[in-house]
Parts: C-alpha cells; sequence; structure tokens
C-alpha cells in the first residue's frame, strides 16, 4: 500500500480536487501558557497580551482603588504610593506602572503597564489587570485578568482568566490575536458523504464540510459547532494508490466547492494582506491512521494555482504528497521545526511543512504569510518550491483519514483573521 497522500480532497461531485492534512495530539517541542485559574462563573478572553504579550498594550492594573489626587505616578516613573488609590475612581494613562513595576488599577478602570514592564497589575473593582511581559494580570472583581507573555490571568469574582496555548501547542507566535473565549453559532449532525453548513465564530461566516469524496468510504458520524466539529465515528478503507476516505474541513475563501464559503476577508491578494493569522486547535487519543493540518489554496483573484499545506500531524505509514525532501526547516517568525515535502498534485505544485512523525503538535497560531515567504525565498535555489499566484484563495483545516475505523478526532477551535495595509 502506498504511503504517500494524494493530498487532495474532492469536497463536491463535479468540482475541484481539494488538500488534505491533519492529526493526533501529541508531545510537542513548543512550550504553552499556564491556563488562568477560574473565576466564579464564566470564561474570559484572549490568553496573549496585546501583539507581544509585552507591556506597553499589556502592563498593570492595581487592587487598591483609583488614581491618586494628582493622577499621576511617582516622578521615577515607578507606580509608587503616589500613583496608588485615591478617590477620582478612575486611573488615568499617567498612573501607570514604570520600567519594572506595575500600576495600580482605580475603582472602576485598570492601569496600565509602562513601556518594558515585567510585572503584572492587579484589577481595579470593576475592571482587569493587563498582563505585563513575564506576568500576568489579577483579576478585579468584575472581570479577569488577560494572560501575560508566559502566564494566563487570574479569574475576578466573576470572570476566568483564560490561559493561552497548551503544552502540546508547536510554539507561542509573537503578536497571534489568540483562541479566547469564542462566541459560536451553526450546530449539528451529519452522517452523509457530503454535508454542509455555514457557521460563524465571533460574528465571522465560515463554512463546514463532511466531505468523504474517497470511493473507499462507508460510514460516518459528524457533530459540528461553529468552526468546531468532531467525528465521533468513521469508518473505509484507502484505496492502493494511497487515496484517502474524505477530508471533512471548515474553511473560508473559495475553496473546493463551487461557490465561496464564509466572508473572512478571503480571497485576498498578497500585496494586500498585512497579516493573515490563522489558528487551530484540536484533539484526540486515536492513533490511527490520520492527519492534521491546514490546506491553504493559492493563485490569482480568478485561478486556483498552487497549495501550501501545514500538517500537525504526519501519521504511521503515511506522508503528504511530494517525493522531495528537506529536513529542519525553520521558518522566520514562526516557531518549531519543519520538514519540507513538495512536488505536484493534479499537475498543481504542492508545499508541505510537516512536524516529523512522534512529534505530534495539538495547536498552532501563525501568519500565513511567513509560510508563503519562506517557500518563495527558498525557490530562488530550489524550483520546485515555487508557489505560483498573488493571491490567498482559501484556509481550510481538517483530517485527512485512510483505512479506520476512527473514533473521537475533533476540531476544537479554528480562526482566521485577516488585517489589510
Amino acid at each position: 500500500m502506498s504511503r504517500v497522500s494524494l493530498g487532495r480532497t474532492w469536497i463536491l461531485a463535479g468540482l475541484f480536487l481539494g488538500a488534505l492534512l491533519l492529526g493526533a495530539c501529541g508531545n510537542s517541542d513548543g512550550t504553552g501558557k499556564t491556563p488562568g485559574t477560574g473565576g466564579s462563573s464564566a470564561a474570559g478572553t484572549s490568553g496573549s497580551a496585546g501583539t507581544s504579550g509585552s507591556a506597553g498594550t499589556s502592563g498593570s492594573a492595581g487592587t487598591s482603588g483609583s488614581a491618586g489626587t494628582s493622577g499621576s505616578a511617582g516622578t521615577s516613573g515607578f507606580a509608587g504610593t503616589t500613583g496608588r488609590g485615591g478617590t477620582s475612581g478612575l486611573a488615568g494613562t499617567t498612573g501607570t506602572g514604570g520600567n519594572n513595576t506595575a500600576g495600580t488599577g482605580g475603582s472602576s478602570s485598570a492601569g496600565r503597564g509602562g513601556t518594558g514592564g515585567s510585572v503584572a497589575g492587579t484589577g481595579g473593582s470593576s475592571a482587569a489587570g493587563t498582563g505585563g511581559s513575564g506576568a500576568a494580570g489579577t483579576g478585579g472583581s468584575g472581570r479577569a485578568g488577560t494572560g501575560g507573555g508566559s502566564t494566563a490571568g487570574t479569574g475576578g469574582s466573576t470572570s476566568s482568566g483564560t490561559g493561552g496555548l497548551p503544552s502540546c501547542a508547536v510554539g507561542q507566535t509573537t503578536g497571534a490575536p489568540g483562541f479566547g473565549a469564542p462566541a459560536l453559532t451553526g450546530m449539528g449532525t451529519s452522517a452523509v458523504k457530503y454535508g454542509s453548513a455555514n457557521v460563524t465564530r465571533d460574528g465571522v461566516g465560515y463554512r463546514f464540510i463532511t466531505n468523504w469524496w474517497g470511493t473507499g468510504w462507508t460510514s460516518a458520524n459528524v457533530s459540528y459547532n461553529g468552526t468546531g466539529f468532531t467525528v465521533a465515528s468513521a469508518a473505509g478503507t484507502s484505496m492502493p494508490d494511497g487515496t484517502p476516505i474524505g477530508y471533512p474541513t471548515t474553511y473560508c475563501g473559495r475553496y473546493s466547492e463551487t461557490m465561496a464559503g464564509g466572508n473572512c476577508g478571503l480571497p485576498a491578494a498578497f500585496s494586500t494582506i498585512d497579516k493573515l493569522w490563522t489558528g487551530w486547535k484540536w484533539s484526540s487519543a486515536d492513533p490511527g491512521q490520520y492527519n492534521a493540518a491546514w490546506d491553504i489554496w493559492l493563485g490569482t483573484a480568478s485561478a486556483f494555482q498552487s497549495y501550501l499545506m501545514v500538517w500537525l500531524r504526519d501519521p504511521p505509514g503515511r506522508q503528504p504528497a511530494g517525493n522531495t525532501v528537506i529536513n529542519n526547516v525553520t521558518v522566520a517568525g514562526e516557531p518549531g521545526t519543519w520538514i519540507i515535502r513538495y512536488g505536484t498534485v493534479n499537475s498543481r505544485p504542492i508545499v508541505n511543512y510537516v512536524r516529523a512523525e512522534g512529534q505530534d503538535a495539538c495547536a498552532f497560531e501563525f501568519n500565513v504569510m511567513d509560510f508563503v515567504n519562506d517557500a518563495q525565498a527558498r525557490s530562488a535555489t530550489t524550483s520546485g518550491l515555487t508557489l505560483p499566484g498573488d493571491t490567498v484563495r482559501a484556509i481550510a483545516v481538517g483530517f485527512e483519514f485512510w483505512t479506520g475505523p476512527f473514533t473521537n478526532v475533533t476540531s476544537e477551535d479554528f480562526y482566521i483573521k485577516l488585517t489589510t495595509k
């Protein structure tokens, strides 16, 4: 039996063949943040502070009250006695922390950290402290602290701090938006070959498809909720040429269905993109033949031309499409070490960035353009890494399944966040 994935999927009858990827949570070489300790009720928001998790947008709030009568911090720039509670009920920008010490929050607002602050604030009575570069804010009575660069916020009385990435993640990417606690809409179940649904995450539209395109597929039971889904069971047998039984996926953009799905801003020309963030978390105890990965379609505004894939799981006995290998690759701006496999599928170039077998990662947030730029830079000396196109047409995540049966493989959360120039 072939070890090589065809790397593509029939999403719906009569349409393009799509790429496939993804897998089970295991050990990783990255380190995640520590989860926040819970408050008395609901969950809070993102586990990272600002764009980098350091002070400036991060910083500090205090517990004691409000900004002093003068409304400013001590002359040294540290949040000392003169920068602490008074009667005004508000911690102004002049009441912020200095380089190493946090400001103190007012009765209705949190103080903010000074540039480069490394100590986190404590929440005021109704607003949360924001994490410093190395430590998290502590929740106020009404809101939770927000995680700092390496530690999660501590829960307030009515809301809990939210941690960052789990320890099995690839690692923390500077500036990533974080997963938070998103609002989801669109839920249901499907046992059919080509089920589909429009779903949302924090008001942004995506598309879910069951996508059991392989001729060896026999049955499946899938539930979905927003951008997450669970393959409770699936059965089938891979074809001798390595064709999988399917690739259930959530996506946004112009993917393999005839119409575009979602409203995340894709397709988007490279020239218009400032950052194109995507994040994904998944989990499963099933050790079987399935992968876990992104399937990113590139091309022009009017035509699909090439595939870029990022695999978090390379299962035993299967490999991505492409026979040429580059080992021990690092990507500027991104954590982790990767193996590149490249070649062609359906006469189109394909470049796969793959975690090594046995080094599965259960979560990753990255800027898509970092991987696009890495491949294009390497193509100057390795022509097979050329990715034709000037546009990101679609981004999808899901699991490519070969020979089963499979149980309880879950896509926990997925997002795309595009900022334009």
